[in-house]
């Protein structure tokens, strides 16, 4: 449906300190909507519910979701109908994100934070409705992430970075890695301690055993925070080796492995693979004028 990401190589001696040799996967360039991994996460359910003849799907989130807006324009374009659960009351001024979404036909349903937990209840509300959890989780969504490597030479890297939210985007790669790979998953949620055992839920018995690692120390405050430490390293990244990042995944995931190589944690020498996993709408909440791209 959508062309295949570009890797862009990048010379890492210009923000590193080491001889790392990175390339990154420029998921953000497949979609100018349903940006970087979430065409990859949606597309089996889609195919699922269309097998299952059910018109609707629905899905939840927050106010800057990008998984909200992908699915609501990936309904419309297989000519299915979308409902989007809304984690908090309805704010006076809406987000862009969920503006996007109304302009490609979803149907919002606003809930409040303590109701939002109870996801099981708020499913009983609606009839015929195929659901995808948030952020795509599941093992249909981990399956689509295999489908990124098809057009690259996946297993010259020795090691993978990526931003994780649910999960399922890391359950996906490291399905793919072999003995030699390691997968760094760097949580863009402070104190996530249930990230592990969502992860390890997409896994067979063997793929837990492969090497990965999920780093909780880069969330910079949390979900959606930011400092101007993070701002600085976006502006100076985009000036450097023109790669755009979003503050709230791609931004810490990238500094993570600024981090890592400076302090040889990633020796020098070795092949990364960095997954930009897009979400580049979600800068447009910031002031105009804090980033030096937009």
């Amino acid at each position: 449906m959508f062309p295949l990401p570009i890797l862009q190589e990048i010379p890492f001696h210009l923000i590193s300190n080491t001889n790392v040799k990175v390339d990154v996967l420029r998921l953000d360039t497949v979609h100018p909507v349903i940006s970087g991994n979430k065409w990859f996460k949606l597309k089996y359910y889609l195919q699922d519910a269309i097998e299952k003849s059910l018109p609707t799907i629905a899905t939840f989130g927050g106010a800057f979701s990008n998984h909200i807006v992908a699915t609501a324009f990936a309904a419309k374009e297989t000519g299915l109908h979308s409902i989007g659960i809304i984690r908090g009351e309805k704010p006076v001024k809406l987000s862009h994100t969920l503006q996007n979404a109304i302009s490609y036909g979803m149907e919002l349903h606003f809930v409040s934070r303590s109701e939002y937990q109870k996801k099981e209840i708020l499913k009983e509300s609606f009839r015929n409705v195929f659901w995808i959890e948030e952020g795509g989780f599941g093992l249909l969504g981990a399956k689509g992430i295999g489908d990124m490597f098809i057009d690259i030479d996946f297993h010259k890297y020795s090691h993978i970075i990526v931003a994780v939210g649910t999960g399922t985007t890391m359950a996906g790669i490291i399905k793919k890695t072999l003995p030699y790979q390691k997968v760094w998953g760097i949580s863009v949620m402070k104190n996530n301690t249930s990230l592990l055992p969502q992860v390890e839920s997409l896994l067979s018995i063997g793929e837990s055993k492969k090497d990965f690692e999920l780093l909780h120390d880069f969330h910079f405050g949390g979900y959606a925070k930011k400092t101007p430490a993070l701002i600085h390293f976006m502006n100076e990244t985009f000036a450097y080796v023109n790669l755009p990042l979003d503050f709230v995944y791609t931004a810490k995931a990238f500094y993570a492995l600024n981090s890592l190589s400076n302090d040889n944690i990633i020796s020098a020498g070795s092949s990364v693979l960095f997954i930009h996993t897009g979400g580049l709408q979600g800068n447009l909440s910031l002031p105009s004028g804090t980033l030096i791209y937009e």
